[in-house]
């Protein structure tokens, strides 16, 4: 599930709505992201003595669904031509957070051949250059092994320099 976010997004009520209502249609959806899937994204709907935040679940044309109460917030009734903004908001945030620290220990691979490898278990982070050339972090000693081929020899046989952080 992918928290979704773009610039300057907003737009107003198309209609009011009641403090339990789970839909909103809104005057224009142009500027806000596309959701597909499990995709999410929170809006703030704004009125002359409230702020409230919603989660946006999915959106068809104009009309998002939405979970009520976000963040701290009540779910309040609304007057039509109310504003309704993509903000940055805590939970936004926390989402965001999530999502890359569950992206962090990742294997790229380009042409078959594992490029970046990422090993969690072992805290280390290893670049592979076409050459046969290896970095590698190592956070546990805070050092950095760089593995390059001697010349002329097989990749079996090397030169490895350590560098402490």
């Amino acid at each position: 599930m992918a928290v979704k976010y773009s610039n300057n997004a907003f737009s107003t009520l198309s209609g009011a709505i009641t403090n339990s209502a789970t839909s909103i249609s809104v005057a224009s959806a142009a500027t806000f992201p596309t959701l597909s899937g499990s995709d999410h994204m929170y809006l703030s709907i704004i009125g002359s003595a409230y702020t409230e935040i919603v989660k946006v679940t999915s959106v068809s044309g104009t009309d998002f669904t939405i979970v009520r109460g976000q963040d701290g917030t009540t779910g309040t009734a609304a007057a039509s031509a109310d504003r309704v903004e993509l903000r940055i908001t805590t939970a936004m945030l926390q989402d965001a957070f999530a999502e890359s620290n569950n992206d962090v220990f990742k294997t790229i691979a380009v042409s078959g051949q594992s490029d970046i490898v990422a090993d969690a278990t072992m805290d280390t982070l290893t670049v592979v250059g076409s050459g046969g050339t290896t970095i590698t972090t190592n956070a546990g000693t805070d050092t950095l092994t760089i593995d390059t081929p001697t010349a002329g020899v097989s990749a079996g046989f090397s030169i490895a320099m350590s560098i402490a952080l």
